[in-house]
């Protein structure tokens, strides 16, 4: 599973990639338009800036696909497309043949366009330092056009003539250094807040993914997009099969393995249950020691869910085989286990306060399928099911073992064998 920290990454290295890419496309169509619509150009100066610049950078976009040097990769893209863009502005000055005033009133709307650009990668440095970087370049041009014997400060003339003409208006300079310096903080401030959305929705998505390792899929989906009807305390009656596992003999079990195995066994074998029992679209209620309570149709209709549970009981018997292979190899005893299943209806929702709650099925259908599993140990079965169940899904192949007592139960109901599950009970 993801870390948050992965996902942001992630995110960030989609967002350098992405503003790397445009860099390259602006790259290439600002050198179009400069050899097409600048008449005095120097195709080939202009050429090798681009060329030069288009292959940094498509040397970075590869590395950070590769997931590979993602923030210095940003760092450089940054500085590259200053100074690829920057000789850009001084080949289309010497193009026109006006005064060095010319630098200052059209090297700056490049700049912005780039600026815009960084706030793709999620990163507030990069915009920060493009702000930067843009204003030392505008202070450059400012002081080249001064120096300019040409360059006239005057007041402000028509469009035409301050564009063109050795005019330069220090109210407008200063104008556009401060509208660069303020679009500057906000695109970072833009940026910071996108990424702060970005690593919040990360840790949501890995809030989801943790619950989803304490509960089933199905729970976990409710409490993550929970509305807060579904978090108070409460319920409703619902049809349900509830299925109850419980390994044989592991109190001596656990004593001959050593706490440190002990739980090593238990975790490998709940993980593998659970993932039957899920595969099935089942939910598991809790884990109670070494047993297994899992339920299906608690958390919402789904269709055929006594086959589900049957079909679950012959998947944690085939699981259960795989692991006791496994231990055979090893040197080890096998283990076993019960299965008892039940259905019926039962009370379904939040019990606790609203501080704490935990999702869980209440009734006499709980209580019977777990005196069910331990009749596996009277009638020598693996896996046992109630009448109820049985006539819920008429085609399962079951033998009956007529109504063995159960403690607490005053009028037990007919037990059936599920047929083909192998591993009987060794108690």
């Amino acid at each position: 599973m993801s870390t948050t920290a992965e996902v942001l990454r992630d995110r960030e290295a989609k967002g350098v990639a992405l503003f790397i890419t445009l860099e390259i496309v602006g790259l290439v169509a600002l050198t179009l338009g400069i050899l097409l619509f600048v008449s005095r150009a120097m195709p080939l100066s202009v050429l090798a800036v681009s060329l030069l610049g288009i292959l940094v950078l498509a040397g970075l976009l590869f590395q950070v696909r590769r997931r590979r040097w993602v923030t210095r990769a940003g760092l450089v893209a940054v500085v590259v497309s200053i100074l690829a863009t920057g000789p850009f502005v001084f080949l289309e000055w010497e193009g026109t043949g006006t005064a060095a005033s010319y630098l200052v009133k059209t090297g700056y709307p490049m700049g912005l366009i780039l600026l815009v650009v960084t706030a793709t990668t999620l990163q507030p440095l990069y915009p920060a330092l493009v702000t930067v970087l843009l204003a030392l370049f505008h202070g450059l041009l400012f002081g080249l056009a001064l120096d300019d014997p040409d360059t006239v400060l005057a007041t402000l003339p028509t469009w035409q003539e301050h564009v063109m003409g050795p005019a330069l208006h220090l109210g407008r300079v200063a104008n556009e250094t401060a509208f660069l310096l303020a679009t500057g903080a906000i695109v970072t401030f833009s940026t910071w807040i996108a990424r702060r959305t970005v690593l919040s929705a990360a840790r949501l998505e890995q809030a989801a993914g943790q619950l989803s390792r304490y509960f089933s899929p199905e729970v976990a989906e409710r409490v993550a997009t929970a509305d807060p009807e579904f978090l108070r305390p409460g319920g409703s009656l619902r049809f349900v099969v509830v299925l109850v596992s419980d390994i044989e003999g592991f109190t001596a079990l656990s004593a001959s393995m050593g706490p440190d195995a002990t739980l090593r066994f238990l975790a490998d074998y709940q993980k593998r249950m659970t993932e039957v029992i899920f595969r099935n679209g089942g939910s598991v209620d809790k884990f109670i020691g070494d047993g297994i309570l899992a339920t299906f149709g608690a958390t919402g209709a789904v269709p055929a869910p006594c086959e589900r549970a049957v079909a679950t009981a012959e998947g944690m018997m085939a699981a259960l085989e795989t692991i006791n292979a496994e231990r055979v190899a090893a040197g080890e005893r096998p283990v076993f286990h019960r299965i008892g299943i039940h259905a019926g209806e039962a009370m379904v929702g939040n019990v606790g306060s609203e501080d704490r709650l935990e999702f869980t099925v209440i009734g006499d259908v709980v209580n019977l399928a777990n005196r069910i599993e331990q009749a596996c140990k009277q009638t020598g079965d693996t896996v046992l099911l109630s009448r109820a169940l049985v006539e819920a899904c008429p085609e399962v192949p079951v033998s009956s073992r007529g109504r063995p007592a159960l403690p607490g139960v005053d009028a037990p109901p007919e037990l059936f064998a599920l047929e083909g599950a192998g591993g009987g009970s060794r108690s």
